[in-house]
């Protein structure tokens, strides 16, 4: 089973930039999946395409409120950059944004986990309860410290 490629949208206002930024990342097994030419095309095809990294060279209050929507990496690359400093970048925040998803989802886990123990608390029976149904359905104790210990046949004091 092969694993999904990560999708990218990119952001640049020059089509020369755009096309360059977009060459960097197909050659290195990204899929660009859209190029916006500005902020608000950006969050449009955003929202359609849900990329998992978005890549820019200029950040922008809307660009923030992409991330906020989508809680996806944003890229900002350097002017000038060369393709290796791009797939680094993106690669590099990827991994970061998986770290932190993973980290989240355990600390939920583990909080949902607390709370429904602690739900359930009220089912568990105590000790004295659970040897008193034992009892009551002619259950015979064996008695550890006793000498007669291996026996099934005294009852329980």
């Amino acid at each position: 089973m092969q694993a999904a490629v990560p999708s990218v949208l990119t952001l640049e206002d020059d089509p020369a930039v755009r096309a360059n930024l977009r060459l960097a990342l197909e050659d290195a097994g990204f899929e660009v999946v859209a190029d916006a030419g500005d902020d608000a095309q950006a969050v449009e095809l955003a929202r359609e395409h849900r990329p998992d990294v978005v890549v820019l060279r200029k950040l922008s209050e809307t660009s923030e409120r992409i991330l906020e929507e989508r809680r996806v990496p944003i890229v900002e690359v350097p002017t000038p950059f060369s393709s290796s400093d791009v797939v680094e970048a993106v690669t590099g925040a990827l991994a970061a944004h998986r770290e932190q998803e993973i980290r989240d989802t355990r600390e939920d886990s583990l909080s949902s986990i607390e709370s429904l123990v602690g739900h359930l608390s009220f089912a568990t029976p105590t000790p004295t309860e659970l040897e008193e149904a034992s009892w009551e359905r002619g259950h015979v104790w064996r008695l550890a410290s006793s000498g007669d210990a291996g026996r099934d046949d005294v009852p329980r004091d």
